[in-house]
C-alpha cells in the first residue's frame, strides 16, 4: 500500500530536496567562513563548537527560506523543473523572491542570524546576497546533472504491469510520465484484447506500453529483468488472475500490488472510476482512530481561537469595506451539509449581492461571477471570506482540514450521480482540504467527482501529519490566488 510520506514527498523529490539544501546550506557556511568573504577568523578544528553549530543552523534556516520559494514557483513540480525553457525564469523569481526576503530580515532583524565569519551581520548583508546568487547558480546547474543522470541510468524501480488492456496501458502511462516517483515501467504482461493499437498514429510502440509476454511468462520475466515491483491492472480477474505466477513473484522477493495502490501513490487520489468495493473494506486506512482525531479537535479549537484573535483587525477592516459596498447583511449563511450528513450554517463574508439567487435558486459558481461585488472578488481572491468560518471551527460544525462542505441541494444530486459520494460525509467538512489545495474551483458534476478523488484519499490517509502538509500548501494557493472564483 502507497504511504503518506510517498505521497507528500516522493523519494526522486526527496532526493533533490536534500541536494538542494546541502548546496545551499554549504555554500553559505564555507562562503562566510572562508576567504575572502570572511571578516574574521574561524576555528575549524572544533566541528561542534557552539560558533559552527548556530551558523549551521542559520545557514540551514536560510537554506530552507529559499526552497521555499522555489516551492511556491513549482520547481519542485517534476516536469516544470525539467521544462529547460522554463527553468531559468522561475529561477530569477524565485531568487529575487528570496534575496528580496533575506535582506529585509537581516537588516531588520540582525540578531535572528549568526556566521561564524562575519564580525558585522547588518553591515555585510551584501555578501549574504551575494552568495545565495551564487546558490542559485549552483542550483541551476545542478538540476541539469540531476535529471540527466536519472533519465541517463533509469534509476528508479523497474516495474512491469500485468495486463494489456485499457487500465493497464492507462497506469502505465501515469507511471511513465511521473518519473519523479521513482519507478521505471519496463512493460506489459498480458494478452492484448483483440483489435487493440499496436501504438498512436501507427509509430513505434513505447516501451511502457510494449507488451513482453503472456502472463504465464510472469515470474521469468521478473526474474530475467530484475523486476522489482508488479502492478496488476486486469480488465476482469474472475478466472483470469495468474496466481501461481503472482505467488511464484512475491517468493522471488518482488512486490506486487492492485492497479488502484499505486494510482494512489503517483497521483494523491483514489480511481472511484475503476474502484472495488472490497479495495475499500480490506484495503488500508479509513479506519476510525480516538486518539487522532482528539488530537484533532484539540487542534482545531486551539488553532481558531487563536486565529480569530490574531485576524480580528482584518474582521474589522472587512465589516467597514462590505458596508460600504453594497446594502445587505455582513455575513453571509448558508445550510451546509457536515459529518454524517448533519445540516449546519456555514458563515462567510458576503462576497455576492444580497439577492444572487432570489430567481435561479443553487446554481454553481461561475468564473466572473457578476453576482460578485466589488470587495466581494477581493475577498475571493485573498480567501478572507473564509475567516468566519473558524467560528464554524470552534462550535465543532467543521475542521481546519477536511473536504469542503456542500450545500443540501448538491449533496443530494452528487449522491445520486457520483459512486461513493456519501464517504465525503464521514468525516467533519473543513476550511481547507487536500482537493482544494490540488484542483480548482468544483463548479460541476465532473468537478465534484474530480475532487471526490482527493477527498477520499484524504479520508483514507487522515494523520496530523498530512493536515499541516495541506495547511502548507494552503499558504501558497492563498499566496498566488489559485483556485478563486
Amino acid at each position: 500500500m502507497p504511504t503518506l510520506a510517498e505521497q507528500i514527498i516522493p523519494r526522486r523529490k526527496l532526493l533533490l530536496i536534500g541536494s538542494e539544501t546541502v548546496i545551499f546550506s554549504g555554500l553559505l557556511l564555507l562562503g562566510t567562513s572562508l576567504p575572502p568573504l570572511a571578516s574574521r577568523p574561524v576555528d575549524f578544528s572544533q566541528p561542534w563548537s557552539e560558533d559552527l553549530l548556530r551558523g549551521a543552523l542559520s545557514c540551514f534556516t536560510i537554506a530552507i527560506l529559499c526552497q521555499a520559494c522555489l516551492s511556491y514557483n513549482d520547481l519542485y513540480d517534476w516536469k516544470v523543473s525539467q521544462n529547460r525553457a522554463e527553468l531559468p525564469h522561475r529561477l530569477m523569481h524565485s531568487a529575487g523572491y528570496a534575496l528580496v526576503m533575506l535582506a529585509m530580515v537581516v537588516f531588520f532583524l540582525p540578531w535572528l542570524f549568526h556566521f561564524p565569519g562575519l564580525a558585522n551581520v547588518g553591515a555585510e548583508t551584501w555578501k549574504l546576497i551575494f552568495l545565495l546568487a551564487l546558490g542559485f547558480l549552483a542550483v541551476y546547474a545542478w538540476r541539469f546533472g540531476f535529471h540527466w543522470f536519472f533519465y541517463k541510468w533509469n534509476f528508479g524501480e523497474r516495474v512491469v504491469v500485468l495486463g494489456a488492456g485499457a487500465q493497464a496501458r492507462s497506469i502505465a502511462e501515469m507511471i511513465h510520465d511521473r518519473p519523479v516517483a521513482g519507478f521505471e515501467v519496463f512493460g506489459l504482461v498480458g494478452t492484448p484484447p483483440p483489435g487493440a493499437a499496436p501504438s498512436a498514429g501507427g509509430g513505434p510502440v513505447p516501451q511502457h506500453h510494449r507488451v513482453l509476454g503472456p502472463d504465464t511468462q510472469l515470474a521469468q520475466i521478473c526474474r530475467e529483468e530484475r523486476i522489482s515491483r508488479v502492478v496488476v491492472a486486469l480488465e476482469e480477474r474472475r478466472g483470469q488472475l495468474p496466481v501461481a505466477e503472482l505467488l511464484e513473484c512475491r517468493m522471488q522477493g518482488v512486490v506486487v500490488e492492485e492497479r488502484e495502490a499505486m494510482y494512489e501513490r503517483i497521483a494523491g487520489k483514489i480511481a472511484i472510476e475503476s474502484l472495488r468495493p472490497s479495495y475499500l473494506i480490506f484495503g488500508h486506512g479509513f479506519g476510525y482512530r480516538r486518539g487522532a482525531a482528539a488530537l484533532k479537535r484539540a487542534i482545531d479549537i486551539v488553532a481558531s481561537a487563536v486565529g480569530l484573535l490574531l485576524a480580528s483587525p482584518i474582521v474589522a477592516l472587512v465589516v467597514v469595506l462590505i458596508r460600504l459596498d453594497s446594502r445587505g447583511p455582513i455575513f453571509f449563511r448558508q445550510p451546509r451539509v457536515g459529518q454524517d450528513g448533519v445540516t449546519f450554517d456555514v458563515l462567510k463574508f458576503r462576497t455576492m449581492r444580497a439577492d444572487a439567487e432570489r430567481h435561479t435558486g443553487p446554481v454553481w459558481a461561475r468564473p466572473n461571477d457578476d453576482r460578485v461585488t466589488r470587495v466581494g472578488r477581493l475577498l475571493r481572491l485573498t480567501r478572507i471570506d473564509e475567516i468566519p468560518q473558524m467560528l464554524n471551527v470552534l462550535l465543532g460544525q467543521m475542521s481546519f482540514v477536511g473536504p469542503r462542505p456542500e450545500r443540501p441541494f448538491f449533496v443530494r444530486e452528487l449522491s445520486r450521480e457520483v459512486p461513493f459520494y456519501p464517504l465525503r460525509l464521514t468525516v467533519k467538512p473543513g476550511i481547507t482540504g487536500w482537493a482544494q489545495v490540488n484542483h480548482h474551483y468544483g463548479a460541476s458534476v465532473d468537478d465534484a467527482v474530480e475532487k471526490l478523488r482527493y477527498d477520499l484519499y484524504y479520508i483514507k490517509n487522515m494523520s496530523p501529519l498530512f493536515d499541516l502538509n495541506i495547511l502548507l500548501r494552503t499558504v501558497g494557493v492563498v499566496l498566488f490566488g489559485k483556485g478563486a472564483r
